[in-house]
């Protein structure tokens, strides 16, 4: 029941940013059609962001993402100290524009992120391209692939976003990653969110792994339960770099409730972390 009245407000939440968003659209639809070659449609996108998104499509089939900010959350000119969350930094329209794009240009070519094909003057829109395949959440629902394989193939991916983009991605969950339909490739994205200028390096690094745990805790099994203290253990010691472990927890717990307050998962942390 309660999944159900979260669907139900994300919907609803999305249906508002979409019908808020479509002035903008009539504003950017020129620009988007010159870079997509001609006519396009305009469907909703999904997710429960702060932006209007939209899948666009060209001859009935699927080209790109368009991100439209919504001016409403985050307003310019809102200062710093009301932007902080925790390990997080709230950014305004300009800034998530800005970071999107240019991770997205970093990351592309190397398969890590789908590529940026243009963006609005105003720095209010963004249009990247298409990713085929889903999210990867939806193929563990779906039983193509194991909740903590899908979180060990994740945080595989995190550590070469890491490595080639040289920051966090400080949203990063099952949600936030796109894989094709053999489960071949990931494609990370969402990069709305920023790090807390406070923390180091390799404070968001490890926020990251960290973050993907706690976001995928409340729907694992029974069973994914059981085997979560020697999970745990290996993803901390494979794939999470010896410098990264060496961070403090202290100012990234405020996001970490779950699995910080569990006995099992805080007793794996405590062991390779400063908890």
């Amino acid at each position: 029941m309660i999944r159900f009245i979260k669907r139900l407000h994300r919907s609803l939440k999305r249906f508002r940013h979409l019908r808020a968003g479509r002035g903008r659209l009539r504003e950017v639809r020129p620009a988007v059609e010159a870079v997509c070659g001609g006519p396009v449609r305009f469907k909703s996108g999904v997710g429960g962001g702060h932006d209007y998104v939209y899948f666009v499509e060209r001859e009935g089939r699927r080209v790109a993402i368009l991100r439209i900010t919504n001016p409403d959350y985050v307003p310019e000119g809102t200062p710093p100290e009301a932007r902080l969350n925790g390990p997080r930094f709230k950014l305004t329209p300009r800034e998530r524009v800005a970071r999107e794009w240019r991770i997205c240009e970093a990351g592309w070519s190397r398969g890590l992120t789908p590529k940026p094909l243009w963006r609005s003057d105003r720095q209010d829109a963004l249009l990247n391209s298409y990713v085929d395949g889903g999210r990867l959440f939806d193929w563990v629902q779906q039983g193509r692939i194991s909740l903590w394989d899908a979180i060990d193939r994740t945080a595989d991916a995190a550590k070469a976003f890491h490595a080639v983009i040289g920051e966090a991605h400080m949203d990063l969950s099952l949600f936030n990653v796109y894989a094709d339909a053999g489960l071949a490739h990931l494609t990370l994205i969402d990069f709305e969110l920023a790090p807390n200028p406070a923390l180091s390096p390799a404070e968001a690094r490890l926020f990251d792994f960290l973050n993907l745990v706690e976001m995928a805790f409340k729907d694992m099994s029974p069973a994914d339960r059981q085997i979560a203290p020697q999970r745990l253990e290996r993803l901390l010691s494979a794939s999470v770099p010896d410098d990264v472990r060496s961070a403090p927890v202290t100012r990234l717990a405020p996001k970490l409730p779950r699995i910080l307050s569990d006995p099992a998962f805080h007793a794996v942390l405590s062991r390779h972390l400063t908890v």
